[in-house]
C-alpha cells in the first residue's frame, strides 16, 4: 500500500524540485530590485544633503541683497504678496537647488552617455561615415573656421563636455570647501598653503570628508545604480 501510494505521484519530488529551482532563479532579480531601489532612495536623500551647501553658498554670496530684491518684486504682485514671506525664506533654498540641479547634470552626464550604448554607436558611425572638408589656404579665415568646426563634430561635443565636467567640479569643490572648510581660517589661501607646504596636521578632516562626500556621493551612488540596472538586465537576457 506505501509502495503503492508512492509510485501513484512520481512527479511530486520533480515537481518540488522544479519549484524551488525557479524560486531560486527569482531570488538574484529580487535582490538587486531592491538593491536598486535602495541606491535611488539613498541617492535622493544625498541630494537633499548635498543641496543645503548651494543653499548656504547662495546665502553667503548674495547676503540680503536676494531676499530684498524678492520681496520688493512680490510686493507689486497683488496675487502672490500674500505668501511673501513664505518665499522670500526659501528663496536661497530655490535658488541653491537650481545651482545644485545645474552642477550635478553637467558632472553625472558624461557618466551617463557613456553608459548609453545607443549613443556611443551612434557617435561612432556618425564619426566613420560623415564627410570632412579639407582646410585650403586660401579659404577665409571664417570659412576654415567652419570647416575645423565641423570636421570636429561630434566628438567636439563629448571632448567640450569633458572640459566643462572639469570646469564644473573646480566650482563645487570650491563652494564645497567655502562651506565646509578644511581650515580653521576658512581662507582658500590657506587650505593650498598647508596643501602645498604639507601641513596635514592643520586639515580639519571632518568638513574635508563633507565637502569630498558633498562632491562625489551622486555620481557614485550613480555609477551603482546603472551598474545594478546592467547586472539586472544581463541575468535577464541569460535566462530568456
Amino acid at each position: 500500500m506505501a509502495l503503492g501510494s508512492k509510485s501513484s505521484n512520481p512527479n511530486a519530488s520533480g515537481w518540488q524540485s522544479g519549484n524551488g529551482h525557479n524560486k531560486g532563479k527569482k531570488i538574484p532579480q529580487q535582490w538587486l530590485r531592491i538593491l536598486y531601489w535602495g541606491l535611488v532612495l539613498t541617492g535622493i536623500y544625498f541630494a537633499y544633503l548635498n543641496i543645503q551647501p548651494y543653499e548656504m553658498a547662495v546665502r553667503f554670496l548674495s547676503g540680503k541683497a536676494i531676499n530684498q530684491a524678492f520681496f520688493y518684486l512680490v510686493s507689486v504682485i497683488p496675487i502672490v504678496n500674500g505668501i511673501a514671506n513664505f518665499l522670500g525664506q526659501g528663496i536661497t533654498w530655490i535658488l541653491g537647488t537650481l545651482l545644485w540641479g545645474v552642477i550635478q547634470i553637467i558632472e553625472v552626464l558624461p557618466l551617463i552617455l557613456y553608459n548609453h550604448e545607443g549613443f556611443m554607436q551612434q557617435v561612432i558611425s556618425n564619426v566613420d561615415s560623415r564627410s570632412k572638408y579639407q582646410v585650403k589656404d586660401g579659404d577665409d579665415p571664417t570659412l576654415a573656421m567652419l570647416k575645423r568646426t565641423y570636421n570636429a563634430l561630434p566628438i567636439s561635443v563629448v571632448s567640450n563636455l569633458e572640459r566643462l565636467k572639469i570646469v564644473t567640479y573646480t566650482i563645487d569643490f570650491l563652494i564645497c570647501i567655502t562651506v565646509y572648510s578644511p581650515v580653521a581660517s576658512g581662507k582658500f589661501s590657506d587650505f593650498f598653503w598647508y596643501l602645498a607646504t604639507g601641513q596635514w596636521g592643520k586639515f580639519d578632516y571632518g568638513n574635508l570628508s563633507l565637502a569630498l562626500l558633498t562632491l562625489f556621493a551622486i555620481e557614485v551612488i550613480l555609477s551603482l545604480i546603472i551598474w545594478v540596472g546592467k547586472l539586472s538586465y544581463a541575468i535577464k537576457e541569460i535566462r530568456n
